[in-house]
Order: structure tokens, then C-alpha cells, then sequence
């Protein structure tokens, strides 16, 4: 189950899911690089505790990078957000993804917020994470998540 952004502050989108595992097998997948490939990205770079290196390729040469600010086990990862190659102007480290994980009658329940975009990325960013949630549920699930369609190096809403 994953739902519509949830009404944040005006600089932030929010998006959530439901996964079908207890919170200490959920943050697994922000932590560690060979689980959080399989559903966002093709390589990553993780050092999760606060100040380590957060940073992944969603596609071929394109790179997310900023810091884990805050790693809870179980509970919260916080970390910065930006992108390398200029594509999408909001540089690395300037914008905050925190990830909330509780307790749910469906496993856990997987509330992120992105903080920190200006408004003409709200979009993309929502759109982005409406996207890879349910394939971390479905990942986390045992099921193919299907085709990563942002692999070909551009957002639905960028293409032509």
C-alpha cells in the first residue's frame, strides 16, 4: 500500500508505503548498499552513521549524493540530498530526506519527507519517491518490483 504526499511544509513533499516487514528489516534498506540497489539505483556508496557518505547511482553516471545526518536503527534515517551531474539543479547535500519507520498492522509503515526543494521540483521529487516506495514494499515482499524506469537517466516528467 502506498499513498498520496501527505500535507507537509510548503517546501516539502511527502510520500509513504507500507512494507511488509517489521522496522529493523525496513531500515535495512537505507543502510546497506547491496539492499538498496534493488530498489533505487544501480550502485551505492552508503556509510550510515551521522556524517558517513550517502550516495547512489540511479542511473548511468547519474549520482545522488549527501550525508546521513541521523540513523535510529528500527526507527529514523535522516540525510541530506542532491544530485552531482546538474541535471536536476538542486546541488548535493542541499535538501533533507528524512525517513520515519513505525510500527503497522501491515509491517511497517514508511513515511518520507523531502525537505528543502524548490517548488518547480516538488514534482519530480514527489513523483520520484511515489515511484520507489511501492518497489520497496515490493522488493521487501519477495516480488519483482518490474522495471526501474528511471534507469534510462530521466524522470517520467523530463522525458520528451
Amino acid at each position: 500500500m502506498s499513498g498520496p504526499p501527505a500535507p507537509e511544509a510548503d517546501d516539502a513533499v511527502a510520500c509513504e508505503a507500507v512494507v511488509p516487514a517489521p522496522p529493523q528489516e525496513v531500515f535495512r534498506w537505507f543502510v546497506r548498499p547491496e539492499l538498496l540497489v534493488r530498489w533505487i539505483g544501480i550502485d551505492a556508496q552508503l556509510e550510515p552513521w551521522p556524517g558517513g557518505r550517502f550516495r547512489f547511482e540511479i542511473a548511468d553516471g547519474q549520482w545522488c549524493s549527501g550525508r546521513y545526518l541521523e540513523v535510529v536503527p528500527g526507527r529514523r534515517v535522516v540525510v541530506t540530498w542532491g544530485w552531482e551531474s546538474g541535471a536536476i539543479p538542486v546541488p548535493p547535500g542541499s535538501s533533507t530526506v528524512t525517513v520515519e519507520l513505525s510500527e503497522h498492522p501491515g509491517g511497517t509503515l514508511v513515511h518520507l519527507v523531502h525537505r528543502d526543494l524548490a517548488p518547480e521540483l516538488r514534482p519530480l521529487h514527489t513523483e520520484g519517491w511515489s515511484r520507489f516506495l511501492p518497489r520497496l514494499a515490493a522488493v521487501v515482499a519477495g516480488r519483482d518490483p518490474g522495471e526501474d524506469t528511471a534507469r534510462d537517466g530521466r524522470p517520467p516528467s523530463l522525458r520528451p
